[in-house]
This record gives C-alpha cells, structure tokens and sequence, in this order.
C-alpha cells in the first residue's frame, strides 16, 4: 500500500545493534532493538548522522504528494532547503514536540527503516496540520503484518524521549502514550479523510481509509500500536579505559542497561492498561543525552543537502 520515504542506504554505516536476549513478553508482536553511533576516541561520534538528518529531512518533513510537485515542477534542488525552512519556523532546533527534535526524527528513521513501517504523517506534518503542540504524538506509521488469513495492519503512533537518565525517559515517553491513548476519536482525528486526499493520490488515500475507518463487514484487522524511541546517556567515562577496553565496556554496559529496564518497560505498559497493544522499542545511547540532542539537531538543520 505504501512505500517507505526513507533513504536509508547509509543507516548500517551509521548505527551499530547490540545483539541481547531481553523480551516485553507481549502477547502482540513486540521489539526492543538497542542500537549505538560509531565510536571514536571513546566516544560516539554524530557527524555520519548529521549528515543522515539532512538528506533525510524533506522526506520527513513533507508529503508523499509534496515532494511529488517537487519532482513535476523540476526543482528537486530546493527540498532539503525548504524543508529546514519549514522546521526553523516551527521552532527551535531540537525543541520538543515541533518536529525539531532528534527524537521525533530518528523515530521516523527506525520506524521506516528497521520496523517497515512507512509513514503516513510525520511529527512535522501533524504540528503544520493541526498547527498546534497539544497532540503528543511525534508521527504515525502504517505496518503490514503478514502470515495472517486476513488482511492485518498496525496504525503505530509515535512516542519519544531523549534524556540523560534512561528510566526518566522511559516514563516520559509512556505520559506521552496515555495522552495519545486518551480515546480512539482523538486519535483518529489526526488521520481525518481531508488530510489523507491531501497528502496521497486518490487510490492510496482510498486504501488507507479503508484500513483507518473500515466499514462494516470489511476483512481488514486493525489495530493500533506504539513505536516508541528512547535516548540516554550511557554514563561511561572515556578517560577509564583503552580503546579495545571501551569496545568491550560499551556493549557490556548496554547489555546491562537493557536487562535492568526490560522488565520495568514491560511493568509500565501492563499497569497503563496497554497490555493488547504491540510496542516497538529502538533505543540509542548518546555521550550526554540533555547536551546531545540539542547540538546534534542545530548542526543537522545548518542546512539541507540534495535528496
């Protein structure tokens, strides 16, 4: 129904997965996927995914049909320009909830890139809609689930939080879910049929109705889910080990971190009530999340790159 917007070819050049053994233990499908930087010096490094951001950054930030005019009106040139035009009006580099921040975008990039799930509209594409940071959702995907006898699509709304301590933005994230969660009306309104005509040829914008308001004896099961992105500080001191010392120290640490927060995440997710949804967890260490998240993002929107 929908092909991803991503242009992901560098992603495994930029971000590294730790293998480990820890599970939500839903009865839904379920990841939680840690990832890392490349390190250098004892130290991730962000100069690769500053580069990623900007060439990425008009498909996160328009349209399907948007960047389609692009390519009719010959002038594919101006959409990393004009997208960060777009960002620096709606806020701040790396301020919250604008679309501005690392977070809602690298959610956007797992989403797309390791979940396959395409986006349907992006942080930014809800703040311009709604025009407004009351909705707390930073993005909505659309997963296909195969291996079913009938048609069976996830709507994954997007949660995330970037902070120093790992539990912290856990919790943020999850306050995050329980206002999207509210009720399924309010989370329904961001994907009004006028938005989906707007954004999509009229046969893609027929099908995803057909999956978002399925009329009354349609064989199409939907659920709704949650693609959640997680950033923390990984809070090892460069300066305590060699360079193979730090190797070894990095994917200890986050074997550990993920040990000691699977089964609080799981707690959080049951005790909200949120058990019959399927959660899709990508977490990323950074050197000083409060720090990082706001540097990586002013020197990512310096300028756009050719897409």
């Amino acid at each position: 129904m929908l092909n991803k917007t991503i242009k992901g070819s560098d992603f495994d050049n930029i971000f590294t997965e730790v293998i480990h053994s820890e599970s939500l233990g839903l009865i839904n499908p379920e990841q939680l996927r840690l990832f890392h930087l490349n390190v250098m010096n004892n130290e991730f490094v962000s100069d690769d995914l500053q580069a990623f951001i900007r060439k990425n950054v008009g498909r996160y930030v328009f349209s399907r049909a948007k960047l389609e005019q692009f390519k009719i009106n010959d002038d594919l040139e101006s959409i990393g320009l004009e997208a960060m035009a777009v960002m620096q009006k709606n806020g701040r580099p790396g301020q919250q909830n604008t679309g501005n921040s690392l977070g809602e975008i690298l959610l956007y990039a797992f989403l797309e890139q390791i979940l396959d799930a395409p986006k349907i509209m992006s942080k930014v594409e809800l703040f311009s809609t709604t025009n407004t940071q009351s909705s707390k959702c930073d993005g909505i995907h659309l997963l296909s689930l195969g291996g079913y006898a009938q048609p069976y699509y996830q709507l994954v709304f997007g949660s995330s939080s970037v902070v120093g301590d790992m539990r912290d933005a856990i919790d943020q994230a999850f306050d995050a879910i329980m206002d999207i969660e509210q009720t399924n009306k309010n989370r329904l309104q961001l994907l009004e049929p006028s938005s989906l005509d707007r954004d999509f040829d009229p046969e893609t914008a027929r099908q995803i109705k057909e999956v978002v308001f399925p009329k009354k004896g349609s064989s199409v099961v939907r659920d709704t889910a949650y693609g959640v992105f997680i950033g923390y500080t990984l809070g090892l001191n460069p300066a305590s080990y060699s360079t193979m010392q730090y190797k070894n120290a990095l994917n200890h640490k986050m074997n550990t971190d993920i040990k000691n927060h699977a089964a609080y995440i799981a707690r959080q997710i049951n005790s909200r009530g949120l058990g019959t949804h399927s959660f899709y967890f990508y977490i990323l260490p950074l050197n000083d999340a409060d720090k990082d998240k706001s540097d990586i993002m002013e020197k990512a929107m310096r300028g756009g790159v050719m897409p």
